[in-house]
């Protein structure tokens, strides 16, 4: 008899959760829409680091995402979405990838960008415009960048400023 009842109680605990979770997907589109119908200038939604979305973050994220184009006074709405991964920690079979993918059979406009690290010759002209100098002058400096780089413009922005930090870089 008591195991039933705490089963029972379990399952209950389970649903509420599903519920709180539903009323709040439902109140943060109503919030989104507000949003969207109180302002000319397009709403705009940046998430980093998709490849650890947790299932409730991509409920959320599909049900914003599925929202009419149009408001009730039918208003055009302008929301953007824009969500970085790192293609090596996802593939075809990942949650954010078929959730995309699920978006664009209903006519969801989606558009992947894949980035690329610099070149050595873009690191250098990027090293050369930020110290006003000749592209030949900061070729050293330009090649050790890249090594310790691998050329990704964040990486070489962070290490050029902790050279600055540290005095031994001069713009």
């Amino acid at each position: 008899g008591s195991d039933f009842c705490c089963d029972k109680s379990e399952d209950e605990d389970s649903d509420i959760a599903v519920d709180a979770q539903k009323r709040l997907r439902y109140l943060f589109c109503q919030f989104v829409g507000i949003i969207l119908d109180c302002q000319e200038e397009p709403l705009v939604l940046f998430l980093d680091d998709c490849q650890w979305i947790d299932s409730a973050s991509k409920a959320l994220l599909n049900q914003i995402l599925m929202m009419p184009n149009k408001s009730a006074t039918n208003k055009q709405r302008s929301f953007f979405f824009f969500g970085c991964c790192r293609d090596d920690e996802v593939n075809e079979e990942h949650p954010m990838i078929l959730m995309l993918s699920s978006l664009e059979t209903f006519g969801t406009k989606t558009t992947n960008i894949m980035l690329t690290s610099m070149s050595k010759e873009t690191v250098n002209e990027m090293v050369s415009t930020t110290l006003s100098l000749l592209p030949r002058l900061t070729r050293p400096l330009s090649d050790i960048l890249y090594h310790k780089t691998k050329g990704s413009p964040f990486f070489i922005k962070q290490l050029m400023l902790e050279l600055y930090k540290r005095r031994l870089l001069y713009p």
